[in-house]
């Protein structure tokens, strides 16, 4: 995994949106709306999505790409610098140790209820491959970053907390350990609402 500059434009940003027991149409159910988990320091506002911090959401990457020059061009022409607004591109996940094991995960939840037309990118395969395309979607100026989205929290949170995110962290991503640690505690079925988690979040 690369480093992830970008020419000196917006750092890497990384949030994650935890819903229900997953995204996945087989596993979210009627729930209310996703917990906001940033990760990094420009997406840090625990619980909603910061006013510096604008989503994308598209059927594929380049459309994506298309969106977020738009929303740029956009914010120049109002006379805001497009580098203090993070553009961030919504990333359904499902990671495995092995992608053959993450496509039948997918396969399986997709033979419970067959999903919608895709409305945003969707990336299949290990934790280390999530976190080369996190680095390639910024350092392609795709976007700012992602917000992470799991097809299923208990497969995928894990996966994220303690293998994607210290591959990203060891290529220079500054990222925040209370939020870390938060991620850590749902993926091992602990309380995130609980005071001691409350107490790790920073104010």
């Amino acid at each position: 995994m690369s480093r992830s500059t970008n020419d000196g434009a917006t750092p890497l940003q990384i949030a994650l949106e935890v819903t229900g027991h997953g995204h996945h149409p087989a596993v979210a159910g009627i729930s209310a709306a996703g917990h906001w988990l940033g990760l990094t320091g420009g997406v840090e506002s625990p619980g909603r999505q910061p006013d510096t911090v604008a989503r994308v959401r598209a059927a594929d990457l380049p459309s994506a790409a298309r969106l977020v020059a738009g929303i740029r061009s956009e914010l120049a022409a109002t006379g805001i610098d497009p580098a203090g607004v993070a553009v961030l591109v919504d990333l359904e996940v499902m990671i495995a140790l092995d992608a053959s094991s993450a496509r039948r995960a997918v396969q399986r939840l997709d033979d419970l209820v067959a999903p919608p037309p895709p409305a945003t990118p969707r990336y299949v395969g290990t934790p280390a491959g999530l976190a080369g395309l996190i680095a390639d979607i910024h350092a392609a100026g795709v976007a700012d970053g992602v917000v992470l989205l799991p097809l299923v929290n208990r497969e995928v949170l894990g996966h994220i907390a303690f293998r994607t995110l210290p591959v990203v962290e060891s290529a220079g991503v500054q990222l925040l350990p209370a939020r870390v640690a938060e991620i850590r505690l749902r993926a091992l079925g602990g309380d995130a609402d609980s005071p001691a988690a409350q107490r790790s979040r920073p104010a």
